[in-house]
């Protein structure tokens, strides 16, 4: 009598594994994040040709990282601190018991490239001229009936970004709701965060005096910055990600601002040491800022709206 022959096991593509991991990680995980390991995902997947994930090694995950450093032109820290990231927290969890362990161990621990050594070639915070010349130029755009966020998106971001230190994804995100006085005070709520954590910054008087109250009541509900008719829902990259960008070659372009310095990121280095020359706490800066507190004791201190106020009316005028 012939034995019987056991049951092929099913296929498992790190595409599959990355869709397990996302439904279960849902309510753990940002949506960004979620949608940032994706790319990653993606690309491990195109460079594996569908090889079943059980079958893959660390050597496997280091060919990758080394074909995105050679082939793709990604830098080794983005590879470190974004790619393997992703393929690491994804193949822990199939290695799991919430996966009913999938795989038996992850094939992407302690993979990385190589970084070289890189020294800064300047400081991180603009310079006076620089402040200047964004901020008039800023100043200076006018509304674009052909592409109306976008020109919106040009003309408050930077002010937005010099006077709260968000970044710039956190901005190009904000929508007509996120505007709103409470306790007397204009407030922005940045809904989208890199952390996952929403947080309620104060507005800056001389924004309101620029008319910014009057630009949100005129745009209508939905996002300032950004035209969602104009982004494909199966974009790798959120809408308001690609405003931001926009807006950072716009500066760069425009100003003709120094390589070392980042046209967005600038910002939030700016802010911080505009306002420790002002004498606005530390707790303060971070909570405006969204940086996360340094022990667990601060964790305790919740900084009140007023509290928050208080330190950006201190906040020096531009």
């Amino acid at each position: 009598m012939p034995t019987p022959t056991a049951p092929e096991t099913p296929l498992v593509t790190i595409g599959d594994l990355f869709e397990q991991w996302a439904a279960d990680r849902a309510d753990k995980r940002a949506p960004n994040t979620i949608k940032r390991y994706r790319g990653s995902i993606r690309s491990f997947e195109a460079f594996a040709k569908g090889r079943d994930v059980r079958t893959l090694t660390g050597d496997d995950v280091f060919a990758w990282a080394v074909h995105r450093r050679d082939r793709g032109g990604i830098s080794p820290r983005a590879i470190n601190k974004n790619d393997l990231v992703a393929v690491s927290s994804v193949f822990r969890w199939g290695a799991g018991r919430a996966s009913g362990q999938i795989l038996a161990s992850n094939p992407a621990a302690g993979i990385s490239l190589d970084e070289p050594r890189i020294v800064p070639q300047r400081e991180r915070t603009f310079r006076e001229d620089e402040i200047a010349a964004i901020l008039s130029a800023a100043l200076a755009v006018q509304p674009d009936p052909r592409n109306p966020t976008l020109s919106n998106a040009k003309r408050w971001c930077p002010w937005l970004a010099a006077y709260s230190g968000a970044r710039i994804a956190e901005l190009t995100h904000l929508e007509q709701r996120n505007i709103r006085t409470e306790a007397g005070v204009m407030v922005m709520d940045l809904r989208v965060t890199k952390t996952g954590e929403p947080r309620t910054i104060p507005i800056h008087s001389h924004l309101l005096e620029q008319g910014f109250q009057a630009f949100v009541k005129i745009c209508g509900p939905g996002p300032l910055f950004f035209d969602p008719t104009r982004h494909g829902e199966r974009s790798l990259t959120s809408p308001g990600e690609l405003r931001g960008h926009k807006v950072g070659k716009w500066v760069r372009a425009t100003v003709r601002l120094d390589p070392g310095v980042d046209p967005n990121h600038g910002w939030r280095h700016t802010w911080k040491t505009r306002a420790l020359g002002a004498g606005i706490e530390e707790r303060l800066r971070d909570a405006i800022t969204g940086h996360r507190v340094a022990s667990v004791g601060r964790r305790y201190e919740t900084p009140t709206l007023a509290m928050l106020a208080g330190a950006m009316n201190r906040f020096p005028r531009y």
